[in-house]
């Protein structure tokens, strides 16, 4: 009896195995090596872009291309410009310009391959436009055109080539013993001069108010001209854009280190510097001023 029941029981074991069907587990895929990269390639392609040689300041002459009503209305024929350029991507550049006392941001398309740019100001200024030009990282340059949004200005288009150059706070910085002040600070084709007084470089030379700390003794004797130049060119060693057009014409026509890079530079004036501005305004009490505002 014993044995019947144990080749039972066998019996069923023997059933109940034959009916468990077990599921095949499914393969994880694996990604090749090659394939990993392509997809880390793929999502890297917006940094690959070399900007180290093509971000910084561009800096040079603003010149008049189409003359408009320049004349009629005083427009400038050329206003020293700083197109700094600030980021590129792959199709895509951020910048600003620095030009006769007025900041502008910048940004639009950029092609890669070719380095072209076009890329437009925000057009809430009345003097906004639209920058084309093209980067030669090799030699330094940057070249082309403005076009303003605003087709009645005094100069609706003008052209630059500007080269590449870095920008330091240097309070050595001043004016050539040799500078000639005879020479009237001509800015257009059509005849607009600026007369500077009759001023001595020697003693401008002598003093610099970014260096030292001026006493009455050193400026009583100089006449409002002189006087004029030695403040501006603290505002000048700083790269302040000038509105003042007579200081503007000077500054960028005549002096090789003068680089403009911002619209207000009060936060960056030395303790020195604020002391000799309020001493030489003080003796400056009664010079014409030649403010106007900005016009491209």
């Amino acid at each position: 009896m014993k044995n019947i029941i144990v080749l039972l029981f066998c019996a069923l074991l023997v059933c109940c195995k034959k009916e468990v069907k077990t599921e095949p587990i499914a393969a994880t895929p694996v990604e090749t090596k090659d394939e990993v990269n392509e997809v880390i390639t793929e999502t890297k392609v917006e940094e690959t872009i070399d900007q180290t040689n093509m971000l910084g300041y561009y800096v040079g002459l603003f010149i008049a291309e189409d003359y408009g009503d320049i004349y009629e209305k005083k427009g400038s024929f050329s206003n020293k410009i700083n197109i700094a350029i600030d980021r590129v991507t792959q199709d895509s550049l951020y910048g600003h310009s620095v030009v006769a006392g007025n900041s502008r941001p910048f940004k639009g398309i950029f092609n890669s391959e070719s380095l072209h740019a076009k890329v437009s100001e925000p057009g809430d200024d009345k003097y906004d436009g639209v920058f084309e030009f093209t980067i030669l990282p090799e030699d330094k340059k940057l070249t082309g055109v403005w076009i303003a949004n605003n087709t009645n200005l005094a100069v609706p288009r003008r052209k630059y080539e500007l080269n590449k150059k870095a920008y330091k706070y240097d309070t050595t910085l001043n004016l050539s013993p040799e500078y000639d002040f005879n020479i009237p600070l001509s800015n257009t084709q059509f005849g607009e001069s600026l007369e500077l007084e009759s001023v001595d470089p020697e003693k401008i030379s002598k003093l610099n108010a970014s260096a030292q700390q001026l006493t009455n003794q050193d400026v009583e004797n100089l006449n409002k001209g002189e006087l004029e130049i030695i403040r501006n060119m603290i505002y000048a060693r700083h790269g302040y854009s000038f509105k003042n057009r007579k200081m503007r014409y000077f500054f960028d026509s005549e002096i090789d280190w003068y680089v403009p890079i911002s619209t207000d530079i009060r936060s960056k004036l030395t303790a020195t510097e604020k002391k000799n501005i309020d001493l030489i305004k003080r003796y400056e009490e009664h010079a014409e001023r030649y403010y106007d505002y900005f016009g491209r």
